[in-house]
Parts: structure tokens; C-alpha cells; sequence
């Protein structure tokens, strides 16, 4: 994205932002559509008037607040138009619709015609909104307005996916900044240059408030709420106070950690600095504070923190806020890294100044920090620079040379931190005040300058100039160990620190040494191999990465070629050992294998293993998978029997046992229908790279949901379970061995509805004569009717157990009582073809509420909508009926209804590509229904540019409670009957219905009303010719 005036973009579609802050909108229209036009521009900040008969009930509060002015349209004249900065016609009649548009061009106002791209400047795009203030939207620039004809391969290939909620969060910013702009004349001084959402006295909206680029700062008197970008974080333990660094000329010895100390060099020398987090939440909790508190950096100006989204094209609020000038920092979990890598590529190429602060971790299996280099690898390719610290101290020194190097060589640096569980330990730092950190980068800046030095040469200048400043010595490689060692070990931050923490006891043995890697990027040869003992014979790597098959890694690669280049002697041998995740006396052992000296025992660390265990076993992956066929409470000694001899007891760590599941990440999630509507469908996307699942149109994904562990939690306190006891039991005619916690999370359907066997079942369980009765009752004709109310008010499993208090079965027999937990199998809503490495899903929570008030959850919708991005999930692919037909000219027939409406986005997508690939496409004709065309159009942006593309021959829609008689699909198949009879009948079509199976007799109805009026098909014969038509797959239903 770039900045500048809409003059400069080119024709025929760009993606814009419309700021209406303080400015005036013309809604036309009373319907449902209008009113979503209204609500939109009021979020926005924009003053309304309604040309409408009536105001609808759900604005009411607008119009006593007095943002919603209401006028009949009777009363509309073309010379209102000037006083409006956007028009927006809805629900209006034709005549109406060109009368308005041609007064809107004529005045210069844009306006956007529902259903039409011919009158309209610019279209909405609700697959990517949010409650946003600066909403994307597609400007023809008044060349040629054929919007939709080109929305697909302009626009939406194109689109950052975290574009609008990054927009979104920093104009929310600028008009809180705006509006406190008398006491902070000073501090907006550095907005002058960007467009800011303009003066709130104009009514026009000027080529100034077209833009896709913004910056932010945040005012003490006016916080963000909630639902803000900016919300109330907790203080970190080891938060600091920055008054006496603000106002000191030293250094001065203080107690933080590792984050903390990062965050306070980037936010003292940052204007804006941006938090990107997967499920590291914890991430720039200093830095978000400060913000809070509206604490001034170490230049005197208000500096602001903004928590972002992790998903694909993330960084391009960077690119914005550098554009507008700011001085610019992240703060970021390295899994960050890859979804930025485009944006660091493009900053490298363009010189600009920002650091990325990217704690180099990810969660094991059991949600701990573990040091994670793996996606801070896969991001050297971006050529930013790359330096490394470990300790508290070093995060504080490191994080000031690199925004020294930035600033010095105008170059992305990247900053990688520890992210081991340990990076949360406070120590003594030695903090650099606010005038000492700028006196430091000045310095360096003019040093740098001065000789016109490299990245690299100023690297060596920072390093220098910080010895001299704060007399501590950092190079590029840091070597620590012996001087005649035969074996040097090289690493990166946390896991150098441990490997030096060793050599000690490894010197009194062997001669060895470990080599510290600081500056990643660039990597000098000479420098690496001048710090090598000239006696070196092998060189181990030591890296940690997760989710590895343990191949070479580029530190390996880089050391690999710098001794093959660089060493004119013998030949250094180089091997590389993956430590990612374990403990120091596993660590221990594999450096001391390296070296070749014998492991340590390990009797007082099995025994601490052996406690770990249990432990271990409450992760939210699974556990051991064995076909012995038992069934105890196991031991943590017969775990790690299996554990360790895994050949003698048929051992298998997998996810679901004698299923073939893969591991998938969640690379993209967000909302379809507005915030306020009561139905949540959203749209999920899963990275599959990296893992042999392939799948076929039609197919659908099995979805391995869980238990709520806090419910499992509260369940397992009130019935006293010791969640982390360990039991094998058989599940499935497979063997597992999982804690009490994760069989009730992952394996059984704790909160799923039992049964007549399980009551009759738990019965015999009951020692009170009463409760024993009352079950055996409800399993018989004369309890069938309270049976039945139970079932409808969805009693579950749990809510059996804890209302029969004396009814209390061994786990083991709940074990087996229990249904276990089944895949939820989703349709998917994607192209292998189009979206190679991805599986898209499109879900609608499931949510209702008890007889008594209580508001309960589909279990696996639930578990999807709280996922985020970064999480994995176990899936499966289920094979389905719902196939293209074979020869690409048949035409196809669709009727989706709601979510229904799946698999036809991938059946349109497999044409689509196929047609590009030269193919000879047959007619595609979609039937889509559902409640409200401005709340639940699914997909509907990417609809209508298949359409006008022509690829989607006919878009049939029915909003049934958009207008005062219900209309469904039917209806519309109904009017279209001689379409359905020439396609289905004389040129061999295909007909295909998903969603719900209330409709699926008046579909019928309407097919065969289309073959005996139309078609020629005897009124006896039409029931024939339909299952005829199913016997050869031509007539295909998929209906729950």
C-alpha cells in the first residue's frame, strides 16, 4: 500500500480507506440494507441523514443523540448533495438510484449503489470489516467503474488479510489524538505531514481523507474501552517505573526481565510501536502499559503501543506509520517473522529505519515457553539484520544497538530475544536513561555517517561505540572456552548461555568451547572463522527448533560453508544436534556425547522426569497410543517404561490413535457477519504445509474439537478428580494412556448428551435407593416424556453425574460409559488448485440456551471460535458425494443455504481455475439463501465478481427477511424453470443442494414443476426422471 491522493492511483480499482470523521453521509433507504449503511457510517464517526419514510427502531438512539437526522426523500433535491462527503443508496427504487448517483458525480461526492457497479464510486467489502472507523472499500478513480469485473484479480488476491483490522486500530487512535489535540499541540506536531481525518468543520471530503496509510498516539484523558486496540493490560511483574530513567544521566542498576527490558528501549525510542502476538499474549505488556499512561519516550513526544493481529501480510502497519514518518518499532513472538517476511523485504529494499523485537519461542505441548529459533531461520531471507540476546542485560544493550544500526545504516533490524520460560526471570540490568539512549544512537548515527559504512562496518561501530559509552564488549561472535578446543559448539542466545553455563565441568574433561552467535545477519565469514581456535576439528550446532524433522538449519548451513570457504588447514568436520525443548541434564548429556565423554547419571533427574510426567499428561495434545489390552491407573514408572522402550511396548505418541489425523495451524480466523448480529459465521483458514494431507472437492474436514479445560477443570474439583492422575484404559479398541484432565478434555464427551444406557448404567452405580430409582425411571415408557425434555434441554454426561451425587463409577468405568469425542466433519470451502498448502472452512457457532437460563455452546464450534492464529488442530478428511460432474462443459446447478453455501465457493474456485488453465468451462448457476443480504451474504464480494466475470453464469439470491413475504430459494428455482429443465434435461447438468433439510421437498417440488411444464416430462414420470437423475450422481443432496 502507499499514501498519497486518489489522483495518483492507478485505474482501474484500488483498495482505499474512507475517513468520515466529523463529516456528513446521505443514507438512501429504509431496509434492513440501509440501516447496516447508517450504523457504518455513524461507527465511523460521520453525521447522518436518513432519507427514508420512517427511522428503523434499532437507530432510534442515534437520533436522540442527534448524529441521525431522518428526511423524506420526497423532499430530497439535487443541490443537498454538496453538503455530503459519501453517499450511500440502499433499498431505493431504480429511478432513484440514477438520480441519486448522477448528483453525487455531478457534486463529486463518491456513492456506492447496492447491486450496482455501474453507478457506484467505490464497493464496501464486509468480508473484511470490522467495527472499524476507516473502512476498506474499492474507488474506480472514475475510470471505466466495472468494479466488480475485476474485484477478484485486482483486489482480492491482493489484499493483506490484516490490513483492516491494523487500519482500523490506528484511526481509532488518530481521532482519540485529535480530539485532545489542544493539550498536545507539541506532541502532534510530527502528524502535519499525513492525513489525519481533516478538520471536523468541512463537510467535503477531500482527497486527504482517501488514503491507506495512518499513524496514532493515545491521550491519558481519553482511553480506549474494551473493545479498543489499546485495552487495560496488567502491569508485568517486573514492570518498571520510567520516571527516574526519564530524568536521570546514567545508568542505573534496576530489577526486570527480558521483555521489560527490550520494550523499554523500543518504546523510548520509538514513536509508535506495534505488539504482534500468536499465543504468546504476554508479549509488549510493558510497552502497551506505557501507552496506557500516555509515558513520553526518551525524544519528549507521547509514544503509543498498539496490539496487532498475527496473520498473513502482518507488518504493513509498519510500512504505513514509516511512510507518515514516525519513528517505528514491534514488539513480536518470532512466529510473527514469516507472516512479515514480504514487508521486511520490501523495507529492506527501501532503506527504511524499524526494529523488530522478536522473542525467538513457542509453546510445547504443554502451553511452555520453549527457545524457538525455527521461524526467526526462515526469516533471514528477508536480509534484514539479525542480532541475538539472551540474558536481561543483553536484551537492553542488544535492542539499543540495534535501533542504533537502523537508524545508522537505514536498515530493518531484527532483535531476537530469549523466549524460554527463563525470559520471564528478573535480574539486575543496568538501564541506560533517556538522554544516555539518544546520546548513544547519535552517535552512532554520526559515526556511521561519517565514514558512509555498511550495515555490516556499522555493526562493528555500534559495538565499538557502546564499549566506549557503557563499557561492555559485544561482537559479532563471541567466543568463551579453550584455547586449544577440538570441539566448539555453536549457538544462538539462550541456548549458548546454557551450553556456557556447562564448560566449567566440560574443561576439566575435554578441551572444547562454545561460540555465541550476536550478529545473525549479515554473517561474516572471516570474523566467524578468526574466532575459531585454530585446533578446531568439529563444530556442533546447537539450534532449537521446533516442529523440525532435525535437518540442516541455516546456522548449519552458514557455519558449513564458512569453514569450507574460510579454513585453508584440515578439514573441520560440522554436525548439528536439534535441543529444542529439553532439560538441562538431557542438554547436558548431548554436549557431552559431542565431545565424547561419558553421560552423566541420571538417577536424581529420572526421578524428576518421572514426577514431570504426570504433568505432562495434561496437555491439550494426546499422549501414548498402545495395544496392550489393559486398563489401570498407571504409574509414572510404567509411563516411562513405554516411554523408553517403545519398540517392546508397541509405543506411539499420536494424536488420535488408529485414526489418520494431520497437525494443522490456523494461518487465518475472522467474523462474516457484523458484531451485532446474533449469528456468528466465520471463516477459518489452515496452513497444511509441511504435511501430507491432500483433498479433493466435495470433501469435508474432520475437526477433532475439545472440552472447555476450565469446565473439565471445575468438573474434575467438584467430583474430586485428580486431574493429573495418570490412567490407560482401551477407547476406541485402542490402548491410551492419557491424566484423568485430558481424557475429559480430548478423549470422552464429558458435555455431550447421554443416552438411555448410560442412565441405566450410572443406576447401578447410585447408593441412594431414590436416585437409583428416579434413573431407572427415565429409562422406562412411563419417565419417556421428562427423558424426552431432558434430551431437549441437552442434559449432558456432566450434568448426570453432579445431579446423582451418590452415583459415583471408578474413572475407568466412566472411561468406558462415556461416548467418546468425534470429529465434527465441516465442508470445505476451497480449492486445493487455488489455495495450494491451505484448507479454508466457513462455520457457524452453534449457541443456546437451557431451561434454565443457561447458555451453552456446540462443542466443536466453540473450540474453533476461540482458536487463534498460530494454533494447531488435529484434522481428519472425510470423502463426499458433492463432486464436479467429469466433463468440464456440464453445466452445474448449486443451491446453498447459509453455511450451505461451502462447498459451491470451492466447486466455483475449481472452475475458475480450471478456466484459466484453458479449459471450456460449462454454465455455473448458484441458488443462495439465507436471512439478510447486509448480514449474512457469504462470501458475497468474491459472488458478484464471479458473476460479472462470467464465470458464475446466474446469481440467484433469496434474503427470505428482506422484504415483507418470505422468499427461498425455491421460489427462485420456481422462476426459473425453463433454465433448470434445458440444463438438467437436454444438456446433461448436474443439480447439487447443502444446508438444512427443511427445504429439500420444495426444491424437488420445483424441479419437477420445471420438467413437467417445461421439459415434457409426464406428471407420473417427473419422480422417475429424479431418482434416475440421483442414481447417476447427477441430482446430489447433502443435507443435515
Amino acid at each position: 500500500m502507499t499514501t498519497g491522493a486518489v489522483e495518483a492511483m492507478p485505474a482501474p480499482s484500488l483498495i482505499v480507506g474512507l475517513r468520515l470523521s466529523g463529516k456528513k453521509a446521505a443514507v438512501f433507504g429504509s431496509g434492513q440494507l440501509a440501516t447496516s449503511r447508517a450504523v457504518f457510517a455513524l461507527d465511523a464517526g460521520a453525521d447522518v441523514v436518513m432519507y427514508a419514510p420512517s427511522t428503523p427502531s434499532s437507530l432510534s438512539k442515534w437520533v436522540e443523540s442527534g448524529r441521525l437526522t431522518l428526511v423524506s426523500q420526497a423532499k430530497y433535491s439535487s443541490s443537498d448533495m454538496s453538503a455530503f462527503s459519501v453517499a450511500f443508496v440502499a433499498d431505493a427504487a431504480p429511478a432513484d438510484q440514477h438520480t441519486v448517483a448522477y448528483d453525487a458525480q455531478a457534486a463529486g461526492v463518491p456513492v456506492n449503489v447496492a447491486g450496482s457497479a455501474a453507478l457506484s464510486d467505490f464497493a464496501l467489502m464486509p468480508t473484511y470489516r470490522g467495527s472499524s472507523s476507516l473502512q476498506i472499500a474499492v474507488t474506480t478513480n472514475g475510470v471505466a467503474p466495472r468494479v466488480a469485473s475485476r474485484l477478484l484479480q485486482e483486489i482480492v488476491s491482493k489484499l493483506p488479510s490484516d490490513l483492516e483490522p491494523q487500519l482500523t486500530d490506528v484511526a481509532r487512535l488518530s481521532r482519540i489524538a485529535l480530539a485532545a489535540a489542544r493539550q498536545r499541540d507539541e506532541a502532534l506536531a510530527k502528524l502535519d505531514a499525513m492525513p489525519t481525518g481533516g478538520d471536523t468543520d468541512s463537510t467535503s471530503l477531500s482527497l486527504a481523507d482517501i488514503s491507506t496509510a495512518a499513524t496514532a498516539t493515545q491521550t491519558p484523558e481519553s482511553p480506549l474501552s474494551s473493545s479498543g486496540s489499546v485495552a487495560e493490560e496488567a502491569a508485568p511483574a517486573s514492570m518498571l517505573e520510567l520516571d527516574e530513567l526519564r530524568a536521570g544521566t546514567a545508568q542505573l542498576e534496576l530489577t526486570t526481565d527480558v521483555q521489560v527490558a527490550s520494550s523499554y528501549v523500543a518504546h523510548g525510542l520509538s514513536d509508535l510501536c506495534f505488539v504482534y502476538s500468536a499465543r504468546e499474549q504476554e508479549l509488549g505488556e510493558a510497552a502497551l502499559v506505557w501507552s496506557r499512561r500516555a509515558e513520553k519516550n526518551a525524544y519528549g513526544d507521547w509514544a503509543s503501543a498498539l496490539r496487532m493481529e498475527t496473520r498473513a501480510g502482518a507488518g504493513h502497519a509498519l510500512w504505513g506509520a514509516l511512510s507518515a514518518g514516525s519513528r517505528v518499532s514491534a514488539i513480536a513472538s518470532a512466529a510473527s517473522l514469516p507472516y512479515m517476511l514480504p514487508v521486511l523485504s520490501e523495507l529492506v529494499a527501501r532503506k527504511q529505519s524499524v526494529v523488530v523485537h522478536a522473542a525467538a519461542q513457542s509453546l510445547d505441548n504443554i502451553a511452555t515457553a520453549q527457545t524457538d529459533f525455527l521461524d526467526a531461520l526462515v526469516a533471514l531471507q528477508s536480509h534484514a539484520v539479525f542480532l541475538v540476546s539472551s540474558s536481561p542485560q543483553e536484551a537492553h544493550d542488544v535492542a539499543l544497538i540495534a535501533h542504533a544500526v537502523s537508524q545508522a545504516a537505514s536498515v530493518p533490524v531484527v532483535h531476537l530475544t530469549n523466549g524460554a520460560q527463563s525470559a520471564s526471570e528478573a535480574m539486575s540490568v543496568r538501564m541506560a536513561s533517556h538522554s544516555r539512549l539518544i546520546a548513544y544512537v547519535e552517535a552512532v548515527v554520526a559515526a556511521a555517517r561519517k565514514l558512509n559504512a555498511s550495515p555490516a562496518d556499522t555493526i562493528q561501530l555500534a559495538f565499538s561505540q557502546f564499549k566506549g559509552a557503557f563499557g561492555r564488549t559485544y561482537c559479532s561472535f563471541e567466543y568463551n572456552g579453550s584455547p586449544v578446543a577440538e570441539t566448539v559448539f555453536v549457538s544462538l542466545g539462550e541456548v549458548a548461555s546454557r551450553a556456557q553455563a556447562l564448560l566449567p565441568k566440560l574443561l576439566s574433561e575435554s578441551d572444547t568451547g562454545v561460540l555465541s552467535v550476536r550478529a545473525l545477519r549479515p554473517w561474516s565469514l572471516s570474523e566467524f572463522i578468526s574466532r575459531l581456535p585454530s585446533t578446531t576439528k568439529r563444530l556442533v550446532i546447537l539450534n532449537a527448533l521446533g516442529d523440525c524433522d532435525d535437518s540442516p538449519d541455516a546456522l548449519f548451513a552458514d557455519a558449513s560453508l564458512s569453514v569450507l570457504v574460510g579454513c585453508s588447514a584440515a578439514p573441520i568436520e560440522v554436525l548439528s544436534r536439534n535441543v529444542y525443548g529439553v532439560d538441562q541434564h538431557t542438554f547436558a548429556n548431548a554436549v557431552r556425547e559431542a565431545c565424547g565423554l561419558q553421560e552423566l547419571p541420571a538417577e536424581e533427574e529420572a526421578a524428576g522426569s518421572a514426577d514431570d510426567l504426570g504433568q505432562q499428561q495434561q496437555a491439550s495434545v494426546p499422549l501414548l497410543a498402545t495395544p496392550a489390552p489393559s486398563a489401570s491407573v498407571s504409574s509414572a514408572h510404567a509411563i516411562a517404561q513405554r516411554l523408553a522402550f517403545p519398540e517392546a511396548f508397541a509405543t506411539q505418541l499420536t494424536a488420535r490413535p488408529g485414526e489418520k489425523t494431520f497437525d494443522v495451524k490456523v494461518s487465518s480466523l475472522y467474523r462474516m457477519t457484523p458484531e451485532t448480529y446474533d449469528r456468528n459465521i466465520f471463516h477459518i483458514e489452515f496452513d497444511t504445509r509441511g504435511t501430507d494431507l491432500t483433498y479433493e472437492i466435495g470433501d469435508a474436514l474432520g475437526v477433532y474439537g475439545h472440552n472447555d479445560p476450565a469446565q473439565v477443570a471445575h468438573f474434575c474439583r467438584l467430583l474430586g478428580l485428580d486431574g493429573s492422575q495418570l490412567v490407560t484404559a482401551v477407547k476406541d479398541d485402542q490402548c491410551q494412556t492419557r491424566s484423568v484432565h485430558s481424557w475429559l478434555t480430548h478423549a470422552l464427551d464429558l458435555f455431550g448428551r447421554p443416552s438411555k444406557k448410560f442412565y441405566a448404567a450410572l443406576a447401578e452405580f447410585a447408593t441412594d435407593e431414590k436416585e437409583a430409582e428416579k434413573l431407572r425411571w427415565l429409562t422406562t415408557a412411563e419417565g419417556a416424556a421428562e427423558f424426552k425434555e431432558r434430551v431437549s434441554d441437552t442434559t449432558t454426561y456432566a450434568d448426570l453425574l453432579l445431579e446423582f451425587t451418590s452415583a459415583r463409577p471408578s474413572f475407568l468405568y466412566l472411561v468406558d460409559l462415556v461416548a467418546p469425542v468425534k470429529p465434527r466433519h465441516y465442508s470445505i470451502a476451497s480449492s486445493a488448485k487455488m489455495h495450494p498448502g491451505s484448507v479454508h472452512l466457513c462455520v457457524v457457532s452453534v449457541e443456546w440456551k437451557t431451561s434454565k437460563g443457561e447458555l451453552r455452546a456446540g462443542q466443536c464450534t466453540r473450540f474453533l471460535n476461540s482458536l487463534s492464529i498460530g494454533d494447531r488442530v488435529v484434522v481428519s478428511v472425510k470423502p463426499s458425494v458433492m463432486k464436479l460432474p467429469p466433463i468440464d462443459s456440464q453445466p452445474v446447478i448449486m443451491a446453498g443455504l447459509g453455511t450451505g453455501m461451502a462447498p459451491f465457493r470451492a466447486f466455483i474456485e475449481e472452475r475458475a481455475v480450471r478456466k484459466m488453465q484453458g479449459a471450456n468451462v460449462g454454465p455455473m448457476t448458484l441458488y443462495f439463501g439465507s436471512r439478510h443480504r447486509a448480514m449474512e451474504y457469504l462470501y458475497g464480494e468474491e459472488l458478484e465478481a464471479y458473476h460479472a466475470d462470467g464465470l458464475l453464469t446466474n446469481l440467484r439470491l433469496a434474503f427470505s427477511r428482506d422484504q415483507k413475504e418470505k422468499v427461498y430459494i425455491q421460489h427462485r428455482m420456481r422462476d426459473d424453470s425453463e433454465l433448470l429443465a434445458s440444463q438438467m434435461l437436454a444438456q446433461d447438468g448436474c443439480f447439487y443442494l447443502c444446508g438444512p433439510t427443511w427445504p429439500t421437498g420444495d426444491v424437488k417440488d420445483a424441479m419437477v414443476g420445471a420438467f413437467t411444464t417445461i421439459g415434457g416430462v409426464k406428471p407420473s414420470d417427473a419422480n422417475k426422471v429424479i431418482e434416475t437423475l440421483k442414481e447417476s450422481e447427477r441430482y446430489i443432496l447433502e443435507v443435515y
